[in-house]
């Protein structure tokens, strides 16, 4: 049977419309981050400055028709309402990492990650801040990570480091252990005399 490890899905708003989009357009994971970030925040001074403009441009208009200051605002609403959809209603998708007979497979949404037990050298748990101070900012670092936990899962393999976040302690063990005797050096064999 093969151990299969999970990680739920969880809110985060650069998994929102805006961040899948900026997502597939940007070359690599940081350039994503900091174009959602800066998108999404010239998007609500956009609409700050539709907002305030409107408001100077159609006061007169408005005070001469009181009716119509329900749909004025309304539409504020409206436009509100479609900045928090768009921008930061979003969930990162459920982690699975399954230990086949000859490779590990990490899995997050269309995200897939075989690496053979040949490849890992080794498995080490480190602190979520760490993981945030140093490893998640190198692009060669490939990230599994839905729910933080206190401490996630550095794998140390051929081609860069791969994090994943199990929220079970005993799960992430386990998954530790696993890679660890994965990764062990076997003895070479003797030869018949």
């Amino acid at each position: 049977m093969t151990p299969t490890f999970r990680s739920p899905r969880t809110y985060h708003p650069s998994y929102s419309l805006l961040g899948r989009a900026v997502r597939a357009w940007a070359t690599d994971r940081l350039r994503g981050e900091a174009l959602f970030i800066v998108s999404f925040s010239g998007l609500c001074l956009g609409v700050l400055l539709a907002h305030y403009l409107g408001w100077a441009l159609l006061e007169p208009l408005l005070a001469a028709h009181p009716s119509w200051q329900t749909m004025f605002w309304g539409g504020q609403l409206v436009s509100l309402l479609g900045l928090v959809g768009v921008g930061l209603v979003g969930s990162r998708p459920e982690v699975q990492v399954e230990c086949r007979r000859t490779a590990v497979v990490f899995q997050q949404g269309a995200r897939r990650c075989r690496v053979p037990y040949a490849d890992v050298h080794g498995a080490e748990r480190i602190s979520a801040r760490r993981y945030h101070r140093h490893h998640r900012r190198y692009a060669a670092t490939r990230v599994f990570v839905s729910v933080l936990p206190e401490e996630v899962l550095l794998v140390r393999t051929e081609t860069g480091p791969i994090v994943v976040a199990l929220p079970d302690p005993e799960a992430q063990t386990t998954l530790q252990d696993h890679l660890t005797r994965a990764a062990a050096p076997r003895p070479a064999p003797e030869a018949a005399s």
